[in-house]
């Protein structure tokens, strides 16, 4: 089994931790990468409005971001987290408390689901939150899963409690 590595988010950046194999962070910072919903709310999602140029343009950025931290991944690590962005991305991607792990495939179809309500076309069943927060959350762990290659998430705090205590 790999190393196992944190992650949380902050409105200005994004950190990977080292933690134990039950994603007890130790502390020991790993990667920080200079990205957050506020910075993401201020260039691409003023006001909360969400359209597919402003979309692409904070995907460029954000990978921009993540490349330039040169984080190291090593094979097989895990990702944890028990970020309350994270959580309200898995309970929008449809994860559920009994199976508490985020796919890189439902990140992917949450992304899809975005990208339908930029331009508008997104089912009235299929509409995601709308503000700037979520929208950066979802480019933000889309992106990092594809650019460092988790497979999965593994979510560390019930997903009702994490709604329950912080509705987006």
């Amino acid at each position: 089994m790999g190393s196992s590595m944190c992650l949380s988010l902050s409105p200005l950046t994004a950190e990977l931790q080292a933690c134990s194999a039950e994603g007890v962070a130790s502390g020991t910072v790993l990667g920080r990468m200079d990205i957050g919903h506020a910075a993401m709310e201020a260039l691409f999602f003023k006001n909360g409005r969400l359209n597919a140029a402003q979309l692409e343009r904070a995907i460029e950025w954000t990978e921009d971001r993540i490349q330039a931290a040169r984080i190291l991944v090593p094979e097989g690590a895990q990702l944890f987290s028990r970020d309350a962005d994270v959580l309200a991305l898995a309970q929008a991607s449809g994860t559920t408390a009994g199976s508490p792990v985020l796919h890189v495939d439902a990140v992917e179809q949450t992304f899809s689901r975005l990208v339908m309500q930029s331009m508008g076309q997104a089912a009235p069943q299929d509409s995601l939150p709308a503000t700037a927060r979520f929208f950066a959350t979802v480019v933000f762990v889309r992106e990092l899963m594809h650019h460092l290659h988790f497979p999965q998430i593994q979510l560390l705090q019930g997903l009702d409690n994490a709604l329950a205590a912080d509705p987006r």
